[in-house]
């Protein structure tokens, strides 16, 4: 009966916030519904309803076959759950037909209702924690959020939360990737400069990213913790697992930065939203009086800061560098988007790369940690990000290319002259320019290639596009272009003498009449 009273009650809920002006959207939010189910009841009447219900009562549900089985189970064991009670189905009834575990969640709940067979919970008794003297502890946790960019487009981002257990001093420190040890130590490195200090211990989850195992109550740090703690110096105090209330201060700090900073905030770009961080908790994290110690964090701040050790010069994060696999196009693949390597970087049957995150540039080191490549990382996912260079040869300088390619004619100072003239005239594909030059003058002969360069100096022409219908025109030869096409050059001294067709004025004249 109790379940029934309760459906009813949620309907008058939806209703009474309908009639209030809420849309099915908040309705839902608010409820914890979904608002295809918001809509389906405000389309009902309250008669409608209850017949609804009535139905819902009467119904043969599938695992009705299976309710003796299961009401003799759960009073043998009371604390059984749902899963262990269909995995008992199974093994009991071998021809047990396939259902979902969420059908069998509700209809062993629809049998402990029936019976009165609540289930038995072993509770841990709490007591209040007495304050910590200043200066003494700090708490740290992660969170994730998903937020909303400009576009409208999803983004997930990360954030590593302090707060100083005595003053309820807050900082956090946000990333647009998962967390690393490194940046770890990095946000610590901000935390404790924020707080103008550090305090005697320190007290996390047991988290990957600081412990490896944990030996009879002996925790085993990652390398690079280990080394920031021997730096550093504070204590430090790893919870039980399954156990947030023993770092409750914290837990209660990530929801705060969830709920009351985050949410509907837009996303522009990773720096944005920390220096939006750092305003939100001067102007209401650390400035509103807390609900516990009916204090002002920041002014507690300011008695326990003096409690804290001094910062000595910053801990040293090595960077970071993450092996990647290079494909068979000389690209790597990093966050969604595509970024090209020099040609011959993969190498047959595999090659590796190391990776490191630089502000807002990606840099690529062979695995003898000589840096191949650097590019801006790209905030949209899906982007090819290249660099032309990557698909050129840059073993030659492009004097020497100059100096190779004017050996080519009989005037070779000329053609220096040339060449210099077309790369002044084109300096960021000079060396595109010149080669197809040197490929021009490799299929034609000498007579021919220092006519097209007289022609060309002649009437000052610094196109290498140019250059081999020059060479034909003044050779006598077909310009083998397109039909659709015009050649650039119709005879000698003539340059770009294009005629169009020009419409008759009296055929518009017939027309108009």
């Amino acid at each position: 009966m109790n379940g029934y009273v309760n459906k009813l009650i949620m309907y008058h809920e939806i209703h009474q916030c309908s009639r209030s002006g809420w849309k099915p959207s908040q309705i839902a939010s608010c409820l914890g519904l979904d608002t295809r189910t918001v809509n389906k009841y405000l389309a009902m009447s309250e008669p409608d309803y209850i017949d609804f219900l009535d139905r819902l009562e009467q119904r043969i549900r599938k695992l009705d076959a299976y309710e003796d089985f299961i009401k003799g189970r759960l009073e043998e064991c009371p604390d059984a759950s749902a899963a262990q009670v269909h995995d008992w189905l199974k093994e009991q009834y071998p021809g047990f037909r396939v259902v979902s575990s969420k059908t069998v969640y509700s209809y062993v709940q629809r049998v402990r209702q029936k019976y009165h067979l609540p289930k038995v919970f072993s509770s841990r008794i709490y007591q209040q924690v007495e304050e910590c003297a200043y200066g003494q502890q700090v708490q740290v946790d992660f969170g994730e959020y998903h937020m909303t960019d400009t576009e409208g487009r999803r983004r997930k981002v990360y954030f590593m939360a302090m707060v100083l257990s005595r003053s309820r001093y807050k900082f956090v420190s946000f990333s647009d990737r998962p967390f690393t040890t490194a940046l770890t130590i990095c946000a610590h490195e901000e935390g404790f400069a924020f707080f103008g200090g550090y305090p005697r211990e320190v007290v996390y989850d047991q988290d990957k990213l600081l412990l490896k195992d944990e030996n009879l109550g002996q925790p085993i740090l990652t390398e690079e913790f280990r080394a920031y703690h021997l730096d550093r110096g504070f204590q430090l105090h790893f919870c039980r697992k399954a156990d947030p209330e023993s770092k409750g201060k914290i837990e209660n700090v990530v929801k705060y930065v969830k709920y009351n900073f985050l949410r509907g905030r837009t996303y522009y770009d990773l720096h944005t939203l920390n220096a939006q961080a750092i305003e939100w908790l001067s102007r209401t994290g650390n400035a509103k009086e807390h609900s516990t110690i009916h204090k002002i964090p920041a002014l507690e701040w300011a008695l326990e800061k003096l409690h804290l050790q001094p910062l000595q010069p910053s801990f040293m994060v090595k960077p970071e560098r993450i092996p990647y696999t290079v494909s068979k196009t000389n690209v790597l693949i990093y966050q969604g988007c595509t970024y090209s390597l020099p040609a011959g970087t993969y190498q047959p049957p595999g090659t590796d790369v190391l990776v490191e995150r630089q502000g807002q540039e990606l840099v690529v080191f062979d695995q003898q940690a000589r840096e191949i490549a650097r590019q801006p990382i790209s905030p949209i996912k899906g982007v090819q990000v290249r660099n032309n260079n990557h698909f050129r040869d840059t073993s030659q300088s492009i004097t020497d290319l100059i100096a190779k390619t004017a050996a080519g004619f009989s005037q070779t100072d000329q053609a220096v002259d040339f060449l210099e003239k077309v790369r002044q005239d084109n300096p960021r594909y000079a060396r595109d320019q010149i080669r197809l030059i040197a490929r021009v003058c490799a299929r034609y002969s000498q007579p021919e290639v220092d006519q097209a360069l007289e022609f060309c100096l002649a009437e000052r022409i610094w196109i290498a596009n140019d250059f081999e219908p020059v060479l034909l025109t003044v050779a006598g030869r077909q310009v083998s272009t397109p039909e659709t096409a015009k050649p650039l050059i119709n005879h000698p001294g003539q340059r770009y003498r294009i005629v169009p067709q020009a419409s008759n004025i009296n055929d518009y004249n017939q027309i108009l009449q």
